[in-house]
């Protein structure tokens, strides 16, 4: 993380002493095109260290910009105005020293000693070896700001788990869990598998809405459950 936050602080310095003040609308369209270009390459990389960082915080503030700059100097001015508001954001979340930690917390939609529980147990019954990739995954993409990503690799833990419990579907599984935590997973079973459906099935529409990090945040909690209930109930089959 201290790598691309250093590199995307310096292409940050870069973006804001682009001298793109030297060439104007009136000038040739080739020397605009020059200006325009080499001020969208920086820019290209200044996003992708971006959300290399793995802040979704500053993950949700690139998807609505448009990489694609025309080759007119007064777009390239539009966009680093844009761009301004990415820069001050990482400038001000740096200066926390306690960023890094903060980042590695929020950015990891499962908990990471979680993971490691899930990595060492038996496998005597059940591979979970899928199950750690499909975990990895959906904590690499929430971390990116890669929302639908997520949600689909959530929705597929929530299908690739039953077995575990000796259920065929995830409403079983839901419906055979205790009181308390019933009404957890259900969240995730009626609320977090609709968002999945919704941004799998809905055909593309004149105005589209992408997923935000608000949409999937909501179920941390209920897929670290889901991931403890599976740690647990392998454990137990061992020792049974």
């Amino acid at each position: 993380m201290t790598t691309a936050l250093d590199l995307a602080t310096k292409l940050g310095d870069e973006i804001e002493q682009f001298p793109l003040g030297q060439c104007s609308p009136s000038d040739d369209p080739d020397l605009q095109y020059a200006y325009s270009t080499g001020f969208r390459d920086i820019a290209r990389r200044f996003v992708g260290a971006v959300k290399r960082i793995g802040d979704p915080d500053l993950a949700d503030l690139v998807p609505s910009l448009d990489l694609d700059v025309a080759p007119y100097i007064a777009h390239a001015h539009d966009f680093r105005s844009e761009l301004y508001v990415v820069i001050d954001a990482l400038r001000e979340a740096s200066k926390d020293p306690n960023y890094g930690d903060v980042v590695a917390s929020n950015s990891a939609f499962l908990n990471a000693d979680l993971l490691v529980s899930l990595k060492t147990v038996p496998k005597d019954k059940f591979d979970v070896s899928k199950l750690v990739k499909m975990c990895e995954e959906l904590n690499d993409a929430y971390a990116r700001g890669n929302y639908i990503t997520a949600v689909l690799l959530l929705r597929a833990v929530m299908n690739h788990v039953p077995p575990i419990f000796d259920v065929k579907s995830f409403k079983e599984v839901v419906a055979q869990s205790g009181r308390s935590l019933k009404s957890v997973l259900g969240r995730l079973e009626d609320e977090a598998r609709p968002i999945a459906d919704l941004h799998t099935h809905m055909t593309i529409r004149k105005s589209e809405h992408v997923p935000t990090k608000n949409q999937i945040e909501p179920y941390k909690a209920a897929f670290e459950l889901l991931i403890a209930e599976v740690v647990g109930k392998l454990e137990v089959d061992e020792n049974a």
